[in-house]
């Protein structure tokens, strides 16, 4: 009869354990946002401010000749406090993104033949928070350069047959 007991509570507190962490995660009952007293106050809006970076001129090299250039036009967006702290901070801020796309675009380039933007404002966007600290930056928003000499297609430039390592 102990063990039944025994059974049946273990039974019933993970039971209760499981229905707490579905209504927690769904939003159910009492951790839905009509019974959050503070859930008033969070809903302000926050307006976004961007700071303009001056473009980052990125060489890609295929073999031992640079195949193309790519101009990257990028906006910071952030808080109106952090405005100043970002222009401060403007040049190691530039310095570390070059540095870090001087070899992340090649081989992201290796894997897909187009640059994904999502992808590279992520990863902007720690390379940010590394370099400056976190929560100064909320979004990188990047802008390729219309122009067509600076960006695809990749193999325009190269001249066919003198590299036969096809890397980039």
């Amino acid at each position: 009869m102990p063990k039944l007991l025994i059974i049946i509570l273990t039974v019933c507190i993970l039971g209760a354990g499981v229905g707490i962490t579905v209504m927690q995660q769904m939003g159910f009952g009492p951790f839905s946002e009509a019974h959050d007293p503070t859930a008033a106050g969070k809903k302000e809006l926050v307006v976004p401010f961007y700071v303009t970076m001056e473009p980052l001129v990125i060489p890609i090299f295929q073999g031992n000749v640079v195949a193309k250039t790519l101009r990257l036009h990028v906006e910071l967006e952030t808080r109106e406090a952090n405005v100043p702290i970002i222009k401060k901070q403007m040049p190691r801020l530039e310095d570390a993104y070059i540095q870090n796309l001087f070899t992340f675009v090649p081989r992201l380039l290796r894997k897909n033949k187009n640059l994904d933007l999502e992808f590279l404002s992520r990863h902007m966007m720690i390379v940010g928070e590394r370099a400056i600290g976190k929560d100064v930056i909320v979004a990188v928003v990047i802008k390729l350069n219309k122009d067509k000499k600076s960006f695809l297609p990749w193999e325009s430039t190269v001249k066919k047959g003198k590299n036969k390592n096809n890397s980039y």
